[in-house]
């Protein structure tokens, strides 16, 4: 695909350093992360992401948002559900002020295109943490961002280690993920108890404790996002992302259930002043899922990410129309 294809729906103004970002990935495997990461440091999926969005032959009708337990969640077997094309733009610990960047970003350069949405959502999305360094490193998103805001975040030191894109990270040209950390765990032969219990053991304290940050912000860009989609006519759908059935009850002793009932009460007191879908995946059973899909006790394989779909539009037809 040529870069004048790839740029048929952009917009004129595009900054010259996503503009290099892009001639990086045209050069270079579209689909491969770590040729991209080599290039430019440090490389986050936001920045990537963003860049692969440039070179669809055309936009997206339907994408989906969320964390990192979203972005097993194929365009390609939603095509084929809904009959739109999709593209994944989940990225690791995604926040409204992303997701409303994002949304921002691509009604600006396709205003024509009624776009559909599926966001991927847990509790801790709703916090007020730091923005993430990736999202304050892509001027394409934080020009939708008010000024005092990025500024005030740039300020605070963040450790890179981790957030970066790595050298296994791989993604199709529609942002799906197609193998990280978490496949090279199941590659090298590492049981799946042993990276639950690796799991719980880091999660369960955090699962227990209070909330790390406020719900003002958060809460803020989170409403003006769904108030962004009804503007524009659509109503997003929202997922509540499920656990691994042993993490969900290790949380819940815990005394996580506090925060999850604070959470769907939030969202339910939603209702009426924006319009949007909702179902709720926490347990598998909702969906008809399975323990043995899981990466860890909350990361989802491509197996259960599809059947969330079907179900969700069992649940809610025409979520999508």
């Amino acid at each position: 695909m040529t870069m004048r294809r790839a740029r048929r729906w952009c917009a004129a103004a595009v900054t010259a350093a996503s503009a290099a970002a892009c001639l990086l990935l045209a050069v270079a495997s579209p689909a491969r992360a770590a040729h991209y990461a080599s290039a430019v440091a440090p490389s986050y999926d936001r920045v990537y992401k963003v860049a692969l969005l440039e070179q669809l032959p055309s936009p997206p009708q339907l994408v989906v948002f969320g964390g990192s337990r979203a972005e097993r969640f194929e365009p390609s077997f939603i095509t084929r559900l809904t009959g739109l094309q999709a593209f994944n733009f989940a990225v690791q610990n995604s926040r409204p002020e992303d997701v409303y960047a994002m949304s921002r970003l691509l009604f600006w350069r396709a205003p024509g295109v009624r776009l559909r949405c599926l966001w991927a959502l847990q509790a801790s999305t709703l916090s007020d943490s730091p923005l993430h360094p990736g999202l304050l490193g892509e001027p394409q998103l934080t020009q939708f961002l008010p000024a005092y805001l990025v500024r005030e975040q740039s300020l605070i030191a963040q450790p890179t280690e981790g957030r970066q894109l790595q050298g296994w990270d791989e993604f199709s040209a529609r942002g799906l993920l197609l193998h990280n950390a978490y496949d090279v765990r199941v590659d090298s032969g590492i049981s799946f108890e042993t990276v639950l219990s690796g799991y719980l053991s880091r999660m369960v304290p955090r699962a227990a404790a209070p909330m790390a940050y406020g719900q003002t912000r958060a809460k803020e860009y989170f409403e003006r996002t769904l108030q962004l989609f009804n503007l524009h006519g659509v109503e997003p759908v929202l997922v509540v992302m499920p656990y691994h059935p042993k993490a969900l009850a290790a949380f819940r002793a815990a005394g996580w259930d506090a925060k999850e009932r604070a959470f769907k009460a939030y969202l339910a007191g939603l209702r009426g002043r924006y319009r949007f879908k909702l179902v709720d995946y926490t347990e598998i059973a909702a969906f008809h899922g399975s323990p043995d899909e899981f990466y860890d006790g909350a990361h989802v394989t491509a197996t259960n990410a599809r059947r969330i779909l079907v179900q969700l539009l069992k649940d809610e037809p025409g979520a999508f129309d």
